[in-house]
Formats: structure tokens, sequence, C-alpha cells
């Protein structure tokens, strides 16, 4: 299973947008309440959601790594998904949808390009290296 790597979109693609309405119908999924963050948190639950987002309102500090994290960047979309398998299940579907939606390359968090290898099948994304042929 990869824990952290980024999808970059063509250039023209108006993707952020399509992204965060995507990310609107997960009843797990809340905007991180920083409006500098473009940060989206998947949580296991809509009710682990909204407590989380609560939370983040009275310390914005809180640690949200065993969360799944959809960071949006101008040129790319940074994926942290080092979560429960709860997470994960609420988390494949959207990143299935965007590769689906925009034909992106999938590199790894040192850069290295992994297209080739996810892009069609962004399942093995969230599978352990053996568990996918």
């Amino acid at each position: 299973m990869q824990v952290h790597y980024f999808l970059i979109p063509p250039p023209d693609a108006a993707f952020a947008e399509a992204l965060e309405a995507r990310l609107q119908l997960v009843p797990a999924a809340f905007r991180h309440p920083d409006p500098r963050d473009r940060t989206w948190v998947i949580a296991a639950d809509a009710g682990m959601a909204r407590w989380l987002a609560s939370r983040l309102q009275q310390q914005p500090g809180v640690s949200l790594e065993t969360q799944g994290l959809v960071t949006l960047h101008p040129a790319a979309v940074e994926i942290w998904q080092d979560a429960p398998r709860e997470i994960l299940a609420t988390l494949e579907p959207v990143v299935a949808w965007f590769l689906q939606a925009f034909p992106c390359r999938v590199l790894s968090e040192e850069g290295e390009d992994w297209t080739a290898r996810y892009a069609e099948h962004p399942h093995a994304l969230f599978v352990e290296e053996d568990a996918w042929g």
C-alpha cells in the first residue's frame, strides 16, 4: 500500500473545483477549518468527521496523521493515506474517480513516476504490493 503520493492532472484541467465538489458528497469528509489550508480530512464516518472538525476548531494543532488527507495544490493533489482500512475504503473511490475524470501522472513523494503502475489501476494504491497482481 502506498502512503503518500501526488496526482498531477493536465496543466489546463480545472481539477480543484471538481474534486472539492466530489469531496462534499462524502459524509466522512470535511475541509480543514483554516481557510488558507486546502486540505480535506477523510475520517472513518460522518460522526467522527464532525467530532474532528469541532476539535480542530478548538485546537488547530491537532494531529491528523492517522486520517486520510487530500490536499489541493495549484498543480497537484497530494494524498496522505496512512490510515485504518475504514478510512481507506472511503478514500479509495474518491481517488479512483479522480483518476478516471482527469488523466493524471502519479508520483511518489520523492518524485518517482508511478503512472504506468497505478493510473489505470488505482486499487493497487490501497493494497499491499503482494496482494495485487
